[in-house]
């Protein structure tokens, strides 16, 4: 007992430095296969919540559903996060017969019913694996969380990008050939063995990892989009009646843990593959908290001065103090920090830099990235009061002129845009027309009524922003698409 109490104490320490050391930029680089199972879902979920972790794809395999259905839960799950800007692929369909869980997995809803916008055109899993690799810098860790078909399939017909892979971390049985997600494509395993990529197998060796009432207890405390959404799918008929049976548990599930924090786990090596599985010391309870706080790792902000950033409302003005809480419970910590900080480094409480601010936290979560990582183009030029739009883009992505990421066009429209680019991908986020044509009307209101730059028109201008501030919600405000020019 006090070995397994000293063994906790000490792997809880690393463990927190490891999901919260906010280094601005990744430190996980990794894609994702999934075939369509329920802990997939959750390990999906938990994967995009790192805040260390960046997802560049999923590509969907055939094992527990087809290929094809597995891309359109994917796909509303992204639409559920708000995350519409990671690509998504469909692999190939293989001879296997599907297993005896497939009708429950095909009544899961894991998010939004999203209408895919590619109408017959299915992104092809291999196209997706090479645009979203070909110029990416870092190199890549590959997530299995099915069968290894589509990751074999792409080496197979491009044996350059062995280059830009640095592992395979493959859920699967510690006996190979024992293991669903083998079964599914043996020669897709033989393959990758015989390829000379690092394979890293993880595995579940106990039954006592159940998704029951304590798991779920642990999950509803935490403040994130993720965790909420993996609750909101566990309270489906058909998965409370497998909960109450006791028949979920973690699986897929403990492969972010492994990434973000191998200390857990033990390791051996069997066939010359590593093989990881969680350490009997480590009790079930702290593996529960221990996603907990990977899941809400992704509400936290990227600090850099602050240990954390100020939301107590006596350190704010009265009419700032009277929107903090609601504020923050509506649109997350990190749009208040880019806001706040906007206005501080703005000079002013203005309309177009909050709206800039806020665009720009949409686009970083578009991509799902943080901070430094878009290259930006605005239309807002550089005469005020429009360019004051460029000042809140710049605070909230990063993209500051210090950093060389942001163009100012010589193109100026007068409803505010921005072009945002990622690893090859770029869209265009504009003020949905209506939006732009009542803020107009507001501010000529002002100058009617008070004079242009008068004390008067100053106090109504901030008073007009603090209301956008706590009023307009960025899911509801912009246009997005993506262009190709």
């Amino acid at each position: 007992m006090l070995k397994t109490i000293i063994t906790s104490i000490c792997i809880a320490i690393i463990l927190s430095t490891q999901l919260f050391a906010h280094s601005g930029k990744p430190k996980y680089h990794i894609v994702i296969d999934t075939d369509g199972a329920i802990d997939d879902m959750r390990s999906i979920s938990t994967f995009l919540s790192g805040n260390e972790i960046r997802v560049l794809a999923i590509t969907c395999s055939q094992g527990t559903l087809k290929p094809e259905d597995v891309y359109i839960k994917v796909n509303d799950l992204l639409s559920s996060f708000h995350h519409e800007g990671i690509p998504v692929g469909i692999g190939q369909v293989v001879a296997a017969k599907l297993p005896v869980w497939t009708s429950f997995a095909e009544n899961i809803k894991w998010g939004n019913d999203e209408e895919i916008q590619n109408g017959n055109v299915s992104p092809d899993a291999l196209q997706i694996l090479s645009q979203s690799t070909e110029n990416y810098k870092s190199k890549i860790t590959l997530i299995a969380l099915g069968s290894l078909k589509t990751y074999a399939d792409w080496i197979r017909a491009d044996s350059s990008v062995l280059s830009k892979i640095e592992r395979i971390v493959w859920y699967n049985h510690q006996n190979i050939q024992k293991g669903f997600n083998y079964q599914v494509s043996p020669e897709s395993f033989n393959f990758i063995k015989s390829s000379g990529i690092s394979l890293e197998i993880v595995s579940s060796n106990t039954s006592e990892l159940l998704v029951d009432e304590a798991y779920l207890n642990e999950i509803k405390k935490t403040k994130s989009i993720y965790a909420q959404q993996i609750k909101q799918v566990h309270e489906q008929p058909e998965v409370v009646a497998k909960i109450k049976q006791k028949h979920l548990q973690l699986w897929d599930d403990i492969v972010p843990l492994y990434l973000t924090a191998p200390v857990l786990f033990e390791i051996s090596v069997i066939d010359e593959i590593q093989c990881a599985t969680l350490s009997n010391a480590i009790p079930v309870n702290f593996i529960y908290e221990s996603i907990g706080k990977l899941l809400s790792s992704a509400s936290q902000t990227n600090n850099r001065v602050f240990a954390s950033f100020p939301i107590d409302t006596t350190l704010y003005k009265p009419n700032y103090s009277a929107i903090v809480n609601n504020t923050i419970a509506k649109f997350g910590l990190i749009e208040w920090k880019a806001i706040t900080l906007t206005n501080e480094i703005h000079g002013h409480t203005g309309i177009y830099s909050i709206i800039g601010a806020k665009m720009g936290i949409r686009a970083m979560e578009y991509f799902n990235i943080g901070v430094n990582n878009m290259e930006v183009t605005t239309f807002a030029g550089n005469v005020p009061p429009l360019s004051c739009f460029n000042d809140g883009i710049q605070i909230s992505t990063g993209a500051t002129i210090g950093q060389g990421l942001i163009t100012v066009s010589d193109s100026i429209s007068t409803i505010l845009s921005a072009i945002f680019e990622f690893n090859g991908r770029k869209i265009n986020i504009s003020v949905k027309p209506e939006i732009a044509e009542k803020m107009q009307k507001e501010i000529i209101y002002g100058v009617q009524n008070y004079g242009l730059l008068t004390d008067k028109y100053w106090i109504y201008i901030e008073d007009l922003a603090i209301k956008y501030w706590a009023e307009l919600n960025r899911y509801d405000i912009f246009l997005i698409h993506e262009t190709y020019n």
